[in-house]
């Protein structure tokens, strides 16, 4: 079979629609991928030699890689309505296996197990494979309404609202955007017209009043103004000034004299004794009792 035969552009027109993809397809193939795209440009040119059998018919090689691609698309199409109608899948913790376990055997030990020459307490199938444990996945509500919202734009446009209803959690209101949204009315212009010229106002003829009489009234009589008395002050008399003394001296006590008299004298000066101003004896008391002695009903 050569590169340019019908039957390796059918095998190339198969790999396209099962990989997707054209570069997948030609190393499927075992070609490069530049090949096969001036191929695809050969056979859209109306070159001969590039016809294939593809679905019952001959077709030239770019038809059938075209169709190839949208067999693609259409089967991504099926697979995401099939899941959102929802999917059992297999369940898996930390990217392993989870298996289905015997419930018959929780109640034995596993020395009971050895003894019973049971070696694993998982269930198996007819041909002695373990059963994979399988889980019902809800579709995602946002497909579903994606979705919806292509199928039926009219129901289920971007103003739409649906109601979902879960058995765990109540009614659910949930609003989506999809699909094209409507386009907002415009907004409406008011049309002004042009207001008619007005005639300037005719001036207005104002008589001068000099007497102010539709203001202040009519003159009266006038109004004879009395003196109002006033009562005269009661003169202040001055108290006079106490006398200053004839001496600076004059007017101070016996002991103020004296500190005088030894501030004048200055250190080193003889000083007489101090005089008390009770006038008293110094080194005794006037009871009888000397200095330093206790009085009489003192409390030591």
């Amino acid at each position: 079979m050569t590169k340019r035969s019908p039957e390796f552009f059918s095998e190339l027109v198969a790999a396209i629609a099962e990989t997707g993809s054209i570069a997948a397809a030609a190393k499927v193939c075992r070609c490069s991928t530049s090949a096969v795209w001036s191929w695809l440009a050969s056979s859209a040119k109306g070159e001969a030699g590039f016809e294939v059998e593809w679905m019952g018919e001959t077709v030239p090689l770019h038809v059938a890689a075209k169709q190839a691609t949208r067999l693609v698309s259409a089967n991504i199409l099926d697979r995401f309505r099939h899941r959102l109608l929802g999917t059992e899948e297999v369940c898996r913790f930390q990217g392993k296996t989870v298996y289905k376990r015997d419930p018959a055997l929780d109640l034995y030990s596993d020395q009971d197990l050895e003894d019973l020459g049971i070696t694993t307490r998982y269930l198996k199938d007819a041909d002695g494979n373990f059963v994979e444990e399988r889980q019902f996945v809800q579709p995602p509500v946002a497909a579903v309404l994606a979705y919806l919202a292509a199928e039926w734009p009219k129901t289920w446009s971007a103003r739409s609202t649906s109601t979902v209803e879960i058995k765990s959690t109540g009614v659910q209101v949930i609003k989506h955007e999809y699909g094209q949204a409507k386009p907002k009315a415009s907004v409406p212009v008011e049309i002004v017209q042009e207001a008619p010229t007005l005639a300037p106002p005719s001036p207005v003829e104002v008589v001068a009043d000099d007497d102010l009489a539709d203001l202040l009234g009519e003159e009266s009589e006038p109004v004879e103004l009395e003196p109002i008395m006033q009562e005269e002050p009661t003169p202040v008399v001055a108290a006079e000034p106490e006398p200053v003394p004839s001496t600076p001296t004059q007017g101070l006590t016996e002991l103020q004299r004296e500190l005088l008299s030894r501030l004048k004298a200055g250190p080193g000066a003889t000083r007489s004794a101090p005089v008390r101003p009770t006038g008293g004896a110094a080194d005794h008391r006037e009871d009888g009792i000397g200095a330093g002695q206790p009085l009489p009903g003192a409390v030591l």
